[in-house]
């Protein structure tokens, strides 16, 4: 990293420190349903009510409830008390969290507007590819892997809208720089701050970095191996680029998750099926 970019980078993550600089902070309409949710008198048609005077959050919800992803019944679902049922309060509290990364974090720069569209669709790509593996091994809940997926790159976002004026002073190379030097600590503090489960914040600032500190969780190896997958197929990443001399049997999480060739190419598969659903529901 340059000097000029680390000095940067401190001088934003000062300002965050300091409080000059904010993170994006939830919808007043999905911090009401962590409230519900948190009370035992209150469920799916309270939730209901609340996400009802979003049009974006309800009709996406009712998206995912009919989706492949989501969907254990045979029938559609065309009623959101129905779909958060469907769902259950915890989950659909944690698919708005999801929702909100990537549908309220809006810059007006059209460079950072594709660094954006960019990191959406991998994650995406990530979430279908973490929730598969989660089924064919039973390392981890499917939907929870998703959910990780979803919203293990959080930070990128976080930063692009957070220190948009300053990312946008600077070269496309050094965006990415900063970004890349930022986005793990800024996504953990953003989903700390937003009293998503302590497994999310530990995915959001360990994914892609094999350290002493990394915390031996299956939910962080499963999204790294998901996104080795990704990065073998072809997709070009813009953040935390997997050496490309690495065999997939010598790739840390990939061994200690005990992910066989068989796996992968299931996997494989169900990304050429499943992303493009997803791309119409986050749209």
């Amino acid at each position: 990293m340059s000097q000029n970019v680390f000095k940067l980078a401190e001088l934003i993550r000062l300002q965050f420190n300091s409080g000059q600089s904010k993170l994006p902070v939830l919808p007043e309409a999905v911090i009401e349903v962590r409230k519900i949710v948190g009370d035992e008198n209150r469920g799916a048609a309270d939730i209901a009510k609340v996400i009802g005077n979003d049009p974006t959050l309800s009709t996406t919800v009712l998206r995912i409830a009919n989706s492949a992803r989501f969907k254990t019944g045979g029938h559609e679902i065309r009623s959101l008390p129905m779909a958060i049922q469907r769902l259950g309060g915890r989950r659909t509290l944690q698919l708005l969290v999801a929702i909100s990364s990537k549908l309220h974090m809006q810059v007006k720069n059209k460079g950072l507007q594709s660094i954006l569209r960019k990191s959406s669709e991998h994650s995406l790509m990530v979430a279908v590819a973490a929730q598969h593996l989660a089924r064919l091994i039973k390392c981890s809940e499917p939907e929870e892997a998703f959910l990780a997926g979803i919203i293990h790159d959080v930070g990128v976002p976080a930063v692009v809208c957070a220190a948009s004026e300053e990312l946008a002073g600077c070269e496309t190379k050094e965006q990415l720089l900063l970004i890349q030097e930022l986005h793990r600590e800024m996504g953990g503090r953003l989903l700390n701050q937003w009293e998503m489960p302590d497994i999310f914040a530990a995915v959001a600032s360990h994914h892609g970095i094999e350290a002493d500190d990394r915390p031996r969780e299956n939910m962080i190896d499963l999204i790294d191996a998901a996104d080795f997958l990704i990065q073998r197929s072809g997709f070009n990443v813009m953040f935390d680029a997997i050496a490309e001399n690495i065999e997939v049997e010598h790739f840390p999480p990939v061994q200690r998750l005990g992910i066989s060739a068989t796996h992968l190419a299931a996997v494989e598969v169900e990304l050429e099926e499943g992303l493009e659903e997803l791309q119409q529901i986050f749209s």
